[in-house]
């Protein structure tokens, strides 16, 4: 996964519950993004050690429903996390006033950097 300054990183989340391990990773029920501005590009280029993890809570960031069922979260009170954890890996949490969970499937990334080198062609 490649992150840039004011790009949109779209993370698709699921309803934690019993049936999530048998959920078809390209349905998602909700599909959160967020704009990573300079502050949030900086934290995710983190790795947290083995037994550690960085939790990073989301201000702005929209939801877009992909089942019917779940447009009223749209409209209604909610909490988003970014966790980093080692590799780095990146998941997302979104969780409701009634006590719903959202999470979206770990991510493997590399941070990658621009040195300012370009290549002649």
């Amino acid at each position: 996964m490649e992150l840039s300054e004011n790009t949109p990183l779209s993370l698709p989340l699921f309803l934690l519950n019993d049936q999530l391990e048998q959920r078809d990773m390209a349905r998602p029920d909700l599909i959160m993004e967020v704009v990573l501005d300079e502050t949030l590009l900086a934290n995710l280029c983190q790795n947290p050690k083995a037994e550690e993890n960085i939790s990073i809570n989301l201000e702005g960031y929209q939801l877009h429903a992909q089942q019917v069922e779940f447009e009223s979260i749209l409209t209604g009170e909610h909490q988003a996390q970014l966790l980093l954890n080692h590799g780095p890996v990146l998941s997302a949490v979104l969780s409701l006033d009634n006590d719903q969970v959202f999470i979206s499937p770990p991510m493997e990334m590399m941070p990658t950097f621009d040195l300012g080198e370009e290549e002649d062609s």
